[in-house]
């Protein structure tokens, strides 16, 4: 496996990760907190020092958590695509 796969992992189940803890602390908060997750996890998707460009080889660490913002934009999008959806057909 490279580094470069491994990093990918990494961020990917950092990303799941936050969201499950996310999500289940939401939960246990109560309805009214889940409008405040949806932005916190928004703000893990922007780079943590404003840089928007690491260059060419990145070090892993910017590039796992570029990992992790990538696969929670992911799951963002997807998410309210489905919300959408399901609000469409009155689900």
């Amino acid at each position: 496996m490279t580094d470069i796969a491994r990093q990918e992992i990494e961020g990917r189940l950092n990303a799941h990760r936050e969201i499950l803890v996310s999500l289940l602390a939401a939960a246990m908060l109560g309805p009214e907190t889940v409008s405040g997750l949806i932005r916190n996890l928004e703000q893990e998707m922007l780079p943590k020092d404003g840089a928007e460009d690491p260059g060419l080889t990145p070090s892993a660490g910017f590039a796992s958590g570029a990992e992790k913002a990538d696969e929670i934009r992911a799951i963002l999008t997807t998410a309210s695509e489905r919300a959408e959806a399901l609000r469409r057909i009155g689900a």
